[in-house]
This record gives C-alpha cells, structure tokens and sequence, in this order.
C-alpha cells in the first residue's frame, strides 16, 4: 500500500463522521430536538472512535473499536479550511442593505467579546490569588475567541501562544473551551428559546418540525465558454491566488517584526495566528479590483459566482468544526480541567444575562429574535444562532439573520480590530517580564467597552427621540 494513505484516509474519515452524524440527526428523536450543528456532531463521533477513545481499545491483540488519527493533522486541517471558509465568505457578494440596525448589530457583538474577555481575565485572576499562583492569566482572553470566534481563531491564536510561552496546551484549551461553547450554544440556547416562547407567548414552531424535502431553482450566470463545472474550477482558481497571497503576505508580516528583538518574535509568533484576516483583506482587495474592472467594461462580474462561494464556504467551514473536535486530545485535558469547566461555567452565565439584559435594551424592536440569535452564535457559531431564530421566525420573514449573522459580523470585524491587537499585551508581559502590558490591556479593554456601550445607548435615544423603537 501506497504510504500517504495514511493522510487520505484522516481527511476522509471527516466526511464519514458527518454521513453518520447526519443519519443520528434524522433518525434519533433527542436530536431533533436539541439545535446541535452536524459538524459538530461529527466531531464527537471522531473523538469517541478516535485514538484516545473507542481507538485505543484493542480487541484480540489485532482490532481496534476506534481508528487511528493524528490530530495534529486535524489542527492543520482546521487551520487552513478556516481562511478557506473565511475567504470564500468574504468574496460572496452582499445583496443586504445595511442600516442602522445592523451598526448596532455589529458593536453589540464586539462589545459581548470585549465583556467576555473581561469576565475570563477576572476568572483567571481570581484562579491565581487563590490556588493556582503559576496560571497564564491570557487564558481568560480565549474566552470570547472560543465562544464567539469559534474553534479556529481560538486554535491559531493558541497556537502561537504555545510558541512565544512554551506552555504547551494553550491551542488545545482553545478549542476544548470553544466545543464547550457550541454545548452550551446548543443546549442553554433550546431552554431560552423554550422560555421565550412560554413567557411571551410566541408563535411556537418546534424545531423538530423544521424538516421535509424542500427545493428550490438555482440560477448561474457565467461566461458563455465556461460551463458549470468549469465554473467551480474558476471558484478554486480565486480561492489558490488568495490563500497563496495570504501566505506571502503573512510571511512578510513575520520577517519584518523579527528583527526588533523579543518583542516582535512574539508579535512575529502572534502574526501567524491572524493569517486568515490577511486572507480576508486581500480578498476584498480582489473583490474590489474586480468591481473596478468590471466598471470599465470587462467581463469579470461573473468569474465570481456568488452562490458557489457561499457552499465553498460553508463547506469548508464544516470541515473547520468538525476537524477541531477531533483534535482534541484528552490527556491534555487533564491539565486543566478545573480552569476550563470554571471558565466555561462562569462564561455562559455572564454571556447569558448581558446579551438578554443588554440586548433587550437595544434591540426594542424583535427584541426575542436578537437575543436567541445572539446567544446562540456568541457562545456556539453562526449556524447555532440561526437554527434557534428559526424556532421563532423558520423563514426568517424578519430581518434579524441578515442584520446579525451576515451584516452585523462584517460590520464587527473592523470595529474589533483594536481588540485583536490587545491580544499580544499578555503574551509580551509573560515573555518579557514587563508587567505594565497587563494593566494596557485590561485599560484598553475597559475604555472600548465603555466606548462601544455609550454608542449603543445613544443610538437607542436617538432612535426612541425618532420613534424607531
């Protein structure tokens, strides 16, 4: 047998968990019930008959229950389908209109980061004033990177803190932290639905009844000399120019920080982590040239086909989750379990009443539709939150999805930047010894949070003073 079977196969058995999970999804009742993402199901599976489950049991000396993987082959997987999926999203076209709404969409989303990362700091603070002295405080900032960003910059960024500190399971409670987010995304998400509809008397559609043969007509426009399947190779041809521009870029990042010395090996270190943002920029980059050269008259509006993009994307972030469930690995666990299920617990509380407390004020109009939506995709992913606002509005007639899940995150990425850079602060104070970094980062958190706060509110009395609300 060919040796790279071996690397075939890991990257096949994805898809073999999903066929599985995808059968428990349709065929067990439980699961209909419960608003768990087939990705993420598949990802347990691959856990339970991994290596260090139902894979390391050995029958007669010869079989396993299990099979055997490599995770650190699904942290690659994760890692690259994650600006696959990032990058794809990015250059589908948006046809929503963006309103004021959907501003206050996206600042309440970085506000609920920034909120979660001051909860985790103060977790681990407390974790280490009371028995664990010798504790990485940065910990407490995976927080919203695991429950709001999800597994894949929880992982990077881990990951390139295990490298500046040399801790050695920083990426790995990353990801752990962030599936302890998509339990609880899923699970405290159905009980605030189910209360919602109870308390205020919605419409109940149960979620088990979203389900049945639909179809639909798909249309594609294209150049007359590329037919459809030609049409997806052109998809991947803009995909490869990006990811091997990201790939240029990132390394150009890197080189230039590493000549200042410690500090910027670790913001070097840290790049790395953040290479799918490089992704997205050029790809609005590209987005944009092609606009400008369609502008004059070539045909390039087209090469872009915008339903393609979307499933491309989808996929590939499918394959994200499913691949950083399987990463996990169980021994590692054991270093931190105590600080993990603190954090989660604390976390989801915390999380819990902000977005139903802060999210009521607001939003005043559809007020329940936000708060499910924002719940489930700030503790779980965008999927999480829209399978629980389809228990209250199945067809999305409102325009909540569009002002949260798809305006609301594009609209927050810019506005978090000063967060992603706050981010660096306590890995240069652990490699450094240089304390002060920790008091910029909590002060500079604090300040943003209190910004983005008083423009929430005062763009609710403006909209109160106009009779929007």
């Amino acid at each position: 047998m060919r040796p790279d079977w071996y690397q075939v196969l890991m990257l096949v058995y994805v898809f073999v968990f999903m066929f599985f999970a995808k059968l428990i999804k349709e065929k067990i009742g439980i699961f209909k019930s419960i608003v768990i993402p087939t990705s993420l199901l598949a990802g347990f599976l691959g856990l339970l008959f991994g290596p260090e489950l139902l894979g390391g049991v050995v029958i007669n000396h010869k079989f396993n229950l299990g099979v055997q993987y490599d995770t650190n082959f699904y942290e690659s997987i994760l890692f690259y389908f994650m600006i696959i999926g990032f990058v794809a999203l990015t250059l589908t076209e948006r046809h929503s209109k963006q309103n004021r709404q959907s501003i206050d969409s996206g600042m309440f989303i970085v506000a609920t980061y920034i909120f979660q990362g001051l909860i985790g700091l103060l977790v681990l603070f407390i974790i280490s004033i009371t028995y664990k002295p010798d504790v990485f405080i940065g910990l407490g900032l995976l927080l919203p990177l695991a429950f709001g960003q999800g597994p894949g910059l929880a992982s990077q960024i881990g990951y390139s803190w295990d490298v500046a500190t040399e801790i050695g399971y920083i990426q790995q409670f990353g990801i752990t932290l962030a599936t302890a987010g998509f339990i609880i995304g899923g699970i405290v998400g159905v009980i605030l639905l189910n209360y919602y509809i109870r308390k205020y008397k919605l419409k109940v559609v149960n979620l088990r009844d979203l389900k049945g043969y639909k179809s639909k007509h798909v249309t594609f426009e294209t150049l007359n000399e590329i037919n459809y399947n030609d049409n997806l190779l052109v998809q991947v041809v803009w995909l490869s120019l990006v990811f091997l521009l990201t790939y240029v870029v990132s390394l150009g990042f890197y080189n230039l920080m590493l000549p200042i010395g410690a500090i910027g090996k670790t913001l070097a270190d840290l790049i790395l982590g953040f290479s799918y943002l490089f992704g997205i920029f050029i790809a609005l980059g590209l987005r944009g040239f092609l606009r400008y050269l369609d502008a004059k008259g070539h045909r390039t509006k087209p090469l872009v086909d915008d339903y393609m993009m979307h499933n491309i994307s989808s996929f590939a972030l499918n394959v994200m989750i499913t691949a950083s469930i399987m990463s996990i690995e169980i021994s590692s666990i054991k270093k931190y379990w105590d600080i993990l299920l603190i954090l989660a617990i604390v976390g989801a509380i915390t999380t819990l009443i902000y977005i139903t407390k802060f999210g009521r004020y607001v939003f005043r109009n559809n007020s329940n539709h936000y708060i499910v939506a924002m719940f489930g995709m700030l503790t779980g992913v965008a999927a999480t939150g829209l399978a629980l606002l389809r228990g209250i509005d199945p067809d999305l007639e409102t325009d909540t999805a569009d002002n949260v899940v798809v305006l609301g995150s594009a609209i927050a990425a810019p506005i978090g930047i000063p967060m992603m850079i706050v981010l660096s602060f306590p890995i240069v104070a652990y490699t450094t010894g240089q304390t002060y970094y920790n008091y910029l980062m909590v002060g500079g958190l604090i300040a943003y949070f209190g910004l983005l706060t008083f423009l929430l509110i005062l763009s609710v009395r403006r909209k109160s003073k106009k009779g929007l609300n």
